[in-house]
């Protein structure tokens, strides 16, 4: 599979991926269905990557929800192992389990436990703690993959449909009147940097064409120390620049989230914050270099956790190419020509 990835060659490595699926399965050897489900999920592989990263995240001695009628039982869903955007990229997933179980727990990472609440009233959000899952009253478990594996089929038409999480409306309203105080919109989102120095980022540089194309002003999405890339930004934007110290991304999620609720738009390399404003429905484009990326399909523009969301990439030029294509990308949603859908 690697070499069919390294080549591009996107139909030769999903084949691969799921003769690797297969013989995994015929190994039980979990390790490799992962790493197959895994591939599969990048190469667009559709429901055989839920269910194979499913599989290898079952936990033994616990009965894991086989897709049967949910009246009437208790289930405790639970990400098992993965990064933060797990609860971003399937939270859609809740409402239909909502609405089938007789009672949901659901154990999240302690920062997003507000969202999920304000979205799903229904729903018991408890913290993650260890030791806690196999605790609780429940007759059935799963992971956030064995939700999809039997909400999310090949066939669209009977897929769960996308719902955004809900950000808190009054601070929404707030922040948005308060950015809008400094002049007119729109309001475009953007985050520039990674602490990953395995990522190729465009340079502050690649910024410039689009900054000085869009009209309205640009918010910073970016975490850690923003100071120099801010003084760049603002002589090609003067005076549109907005950086908000009241948002902490890393400490206070909700308030991020409606920070991000508040933009009209977002520009953003790959990033926690590029998952929370496909979560909650904001159209974003998503800069992408061209390393295999879990979170991200290899190839397409689109996203079927975020129909929102429109990934451009570097495709093996220049990044000046790819901000030229978000920058017109960013115009068609401002325009209303496409709001991600």
């Amino acid at each position: 599979m690697a070499q069919s990835v390294e080549r591009r060659d996107w139909q030769a490595a999903r084949e691969h991926a799921l003769a690797l699926g297969l013989i995994g399965e015929q190994l039980g050897d979990r390790g490799l269905v992962k790493k197959a489900g895994r591939g599969l999920r990048r190469l667009r592989g559709g429901n055989r990557a839920w269910q194979l990263i499913a599989s290898s995240k079952q936990v033994p001695g616990r009965p894991e929800w086989d897709g049967s009628d949910l009246a009437g039982r208790r289930l405790a869903v639970e990400r098992r192992e993965g990064d933060l955007a797990i609860f971003l990229q399937f939270a859609s997933l809740l409402g239909p389990v909502v609405a089938a179980t007789n009672r949901c727990t659901v154990f999240v990472e302690p920062r997003l436990a507000p969202l999920y609440r304000r979205t799903y009233p229904a729903l018991d959000v408890r913290l993650e703690r260890e030791g806690e899952v196999a605790a609780v009253d429940a007759d059935i478990f799963a992971c956030f993959e064995t939700l999809a594996r039997y909400f999310w089929p090949d066939e669209p038409t009977t897929r769960a449909p996308f719902i955004p999480l809900e950000p808190d409306r009054r601070l929404v309203a707030q922040l948005r009147s308060t950015y809008l105080d400094r002049g007119p919109g729109p309001l475009i989102g953007f985050a520039w940097g990674s602490l990953n120095k395995s990522k190729d980022l465009p340079a502050l540089d690649d910024w410039r064409a689009l900054l000085g194309n869009l009209p309205g002003r640009f918010i910073s999405l970016q975490y850690g120390d923003v100071g120099p890339a801010l003084a760049e930004f603002e002589r090609w934007a003067p005076g549109r620049i907005i950086h908000d110290a009241s948002v902490d991304q890393l400490s206070d999620m909700d308030r991020f989230a409606a920070q991000i609720a508040a933009l009209d738009a977002v520009v953003t390399i790959s990033n926690t914050g590029a998952n929370l404003a496909g979560a909650l429905g904001v159209p974003t484009v998503v800069l992408l270099d061209d390393g295999f990326r879990l979170s991200w399909p290899a190839f397409g523009e689109t996203v079927t956790t975020y129909p929102n969301v429109r990934l451009v990439r570097k495709g093996g030029q220049a990044w000046a190419y790819a901000m030229q294509e978000a920058g017109k990308r960013a115009t068609q949603i401002i325009d209303g020509a496409d709001d991600g859908r």
